[in-house]
């Protein structure tokens, strides 16, 4: 699934993204570690031999995401669920991890929560702003810029700022009033 469809799917239209209601729009159960822990008989110190953060597997044919509640901040977290949606809907969980598979799930992760092509149509030029409008940390919106700023495009851009049209026009239209105006 590429990061239009899952934008189709989940009817994304706006930023912020909510990672977590993205990946129930598009079928992908979300436990908590502690959840782990109580219905799957799994010691914590085993979930953070698997990882610390959050990761993914599939039961009975459907994509689950564990995620650590307690072992980072919200902005973290977003980062996370999206890198572990990008392995379901990637087809990561059929294979064996590599770093490549990690690589991956991270530009997944980026791009769905701080789409280039929406932020270029909203005319956004500092780091700064995008952290804020994406609820992104301020590395990852460092590299967003950095992406934007480099005239990067991505696969399905035109049919995603479509999607996105009347939330950059109204960030458009917020922006503009929030100029000083000489007189």
């Amino acid at each position: 699934m590429t990061i239009k469809e899952v934008y189709e799917k989940a009817d994304i239209r706006s930023l912020p993204i909510s990672p977590e209601e993205t990946a129930r729009r598009v079928g992908i159960k979300l436990v908590s570690y502690r959840t782990m822990t109580e219905v799957y008989d799994i010691s914590t110190v085993g979930l953070y031999k698997k990882s610390r953060l959050g990761f993914s597997f599939c039961e009975d044919g459907r994509f689950v995401i564990a995620i650590n509640e307690c072992s980072c901040g919200e902005r973290r977290r977003r980062f996370t669920v999206a890198h572990e949606i990008g392995h379901c809907v990637l087809g990561h969980l059929s294979r064996e991890n590599s770093p490549e598979n990690e690589r991956e799930a991270d530009r997944f992760a980026a791009e769905l929560l701080a789409p280039i092509c929406v932020l270029r149509e909203c005319g956004i030029k500092r780091a700064e702003e995008i952290s804020r409008l994406c609820g992104i940390s301020m590395a990852a919106a460092e590299i967003a810029l950095k992406r934007l700023l480099s005239g990067e495009k991505t696969p399905g851009e035109k049919e995603i700022a479509a999607r996105f049209s009347d939330f950059i026009s109204d960030y458009r239209k917020s922006a503009q009033s929030l100029k000083p105006r000489f007189v």
